[in-house]
């Protein structure tokens, strides 16, 4: 049988191999069976969080910067791109020339999402970028204005008072 030393500043320890291994059963420790009686009941909690401050409780999205805050020029490549992917068009084309062309055409950077948004029907889009100051007259590569892009009726209809207001949705 072999032991082991343990060195410590106590008195040396001697543990055999047998005494390694755990014992099923534990003479000295009473079995209790569990009842509930034995847990402490738990004090009541009353616990809310706020952790954004919108509608009526504080900030509109658009006073905190989040959507429809952004003017004309504050969109990038980096917005295009992410509207690019984020509706699919990578995934359908595989590639992103046709984006890399609306680009290279000269188009701001918010038009080229509106002509994009309009092929795609997406009126909330479409809103808050016409509302961040759009132009509803661009026409894209093909020639195409975002009124004859979009098919929905309620987009139509936006884009149609859009360009009789020549300034954005009025919302």
């Amino acid at each position: 049988m072999r032991s082991v030393v343990l060195a410590s500043c106590a008195a040396p320890t001697i543990i055999s191999r047998a005494s390694t291994r755990p014992s099923r059963h534990c003479s000295s420790v009473a079995v209790r069976p569990f009842t509930s009686s034995q847990r402490a009941q738990a004090p009541p909690r009353n616990v809310t969080a706020n952790f954004f401050r919108f509608g009526n409780n504080g900030f509109k999205a658009e006073d905190a910067g989040i959507v429809g805050s952004q003017g004309r020029d504050d969109y990038t490549y980096d917005d295009v791109e992410q509207y690019f992917n984020y509706m699919g068009f990578l995934a359908t084309e595989g590639t992103y020339d046709r984006m890399e062309a609306m680009l290279k055409s000269g188009l701001h950077c918010i038009d080229i999402i509106l002509l994009l948004a309009c092929s795609e029907n997406d009126t909330p889009k479409v809103q808050e970028i016409l509302k961040a100051g759009a132009d509803p007259t661009v026409r894209g590569i093909d020639g195409k204005a975002p009124l004859e892009l979009a098919t929905k009726p309620e987009l139509v209809k936006l884009l149609k008072e859009s360009l009789a207001t020549k300034k954005g949705v009025a919302v």
